[in-house]
């Protein structure tokens, strides 16, 4: 019999609106020796859902290829193979949707689940993680859906040594999905039906293709890396120049609207190092620019005694795209608390009384807190994005969510949750 162990990382729980930002693959032979492993990020099309959870970033999925990309080759993994996974139900569900929205039927019966089979072995035993505990495989990686799924595929050649072969029928299911991919319910399989049904899948293998293009957890945080460090290559790039003008508050000015939105784009890059140029900067002034502007955050970061980890996170960004280090975040901070007050030249907040805002993705504090905030400072809370939309607040800088691409195709002002807390000072 053989085998392809799926894990997936999803947006959230519903596979009607949710959608799988991560696939993870193990193939294992008839003995339980692994043939192949796949994986890759998914970009989902909207908001990327629970980072706490996942550890995945809008920023990961920004060139990983969608599911419709993906599909066809992960159907040709699966088919011809019994499809295995923790709590199979969950898996199942979104790849009957994914499959079906990518056009694709895919047979996705019978299946093992071996969270049913753990719970013959123990009846305590629910946890991908509890499993592992129990039978000792090893899983620094939890939450990523290759390290998953080959945990899931050794949980499973683990307990079908111990408990044998006639056991996995405890852990088998006959899943039923409607035209449109949407779940209609599950059945055991009768032992007399389960040979027979694993004769049918083994017969049904679809020729081998092509892989697909795929981006690994590894590759998108160097892609990134790379991203981010965009400016600092170009400030580096910059002739040096001495008898730079006595002050850079044009070029903070710019880069204050540049960083709102805790992203540079390649034309805002350009934009800022020709401004450098015209006021005879070289990389030396921009980089002490660069500095200045941290400090300048740092001060307002400590305005209450205390950074948050939101606040923290929200420097180390802005460190990254200025080419800086963590590192120069705690000397900014160490600076600060030392009595030092820093502040720079600020662009107009953009928020006055009436003004409409939107937030979208997982904030630091509840939507129903930001909201209240923003009604206290005069400001007008509402659900969705239009033309009379002045501000949209997002989690992630990078959100891909319907909100965010909504806002950034109508033109409508993007900022991060920390600008939207310093900006609520400066309404009226």
């Amino acid at each position: 019999m053989s085998i392809a162990v799926v894990d997936l990382e999803t947006t959230g729980v519903l596979p009607s609106v949710d959608r799988v930002v991560e696939v993870g693959v193990v193939l294992l032979d008839d003995a339980g020796t692994v043939e192949h492993e796949f994986a890759t990020l998914v970009d989902p099309g909207r908001d990327i859902g629970p980072t706490s959870v996942h550890g995945i970033h809008a920023s990961d999925v920004i060139g990983a290829p969608t599911f419709a990309e993906v599909a066809p080759y992960l159907a040709s993994l699966l088919s011809g193979r019994v499809v295995v996974a923790h709590n199979a139900l969950f898996d199942l569900r979104f790849l009957g949707r994914e499959f079906s929205r990518a056009g694709l039927s895919v047979e996705l019966t019978p299946a093992l689940c071996t969270m049913r089979l753990a719970g013959t072995f123990d009846r305590s035993l629910r946890s991908l993680a509890s499993v592992c505990e129990t039978l000792s495989i090893a899983n620094n990686q939890a939450h990523t859906a290759l390290a998953d799924a080959r945990a899931t595929a050794a949980a499973l050649v683990r307990m079908r040594e111990t408990l044998g072969e006639l056991a996995l029928l405890d852990a088998a299911l006959a899943v039923d999905f409607d035209h449109d991919g949407s779940y209609l319910g599950s059945r055991s399989v009768a032992a007399r039906d389960w040979r027979a049904l694993v004769t049918d899948v083994t017969l049904s293998r679809r020729p081998f293709i092509d892989p697909c293009r795929s981006v690994t957890r590894s590759a998108a945080q160097a892609n990134v890396r790379e991203r981010n460090g965009y400016l600092a290559a170009l400030v580096s790039a910059l002739p040096e120049i001495t008898g730079a003008p006595a002050t850079m508050a044009p070029y903070l000015a710019v880069l204050d609207q540049v960083l709102e939105d805790r992203l540079v784009s390649v034309s805002e890059a350009d934009q800022l190092m020709t401004l450098a140029g015209e006021l005879g900067c070289g990389p030396t002034h921009v980089s002490a620019a660069h500095r200045l502007y941290l400090d300048a955050l740092a001060t307002v970061a400590l305005a209450d005694d205390v950074v948050t980890d939101t606040e923290r996170a929200d420097l180390d960004r802005v460190a990254v795209l200025l080419g800086l280090t963590s590192g120069d975040v705690d000397i900014a901070l160490t600076m600060v608390r030392s009595g030092a007050r820093v502040s720079v030249p600020h662009r107009p907040s953009g928020l006055s009384n009436g003004d409409r805002i939107v937030f979208t993705g997982e904030m630091s504090r509840s939507r129903s807190d930001l909201e209240e905030a923003a009604r206290a400072a005069g400001l007008e809370p509402v659900a969705s994005v239009s033309k009379k939309t002045n501000v949209l607040v997002c989690a992630d800088p990078d959100s891909q969510s319907g909100k965010a691409r909504k806002a950034r195709a109508l033109g409508v002002r993007v900022i991060s949750e920390p600008v939207f807390w310093e900006s609520l000072a400066l309404v009226g």
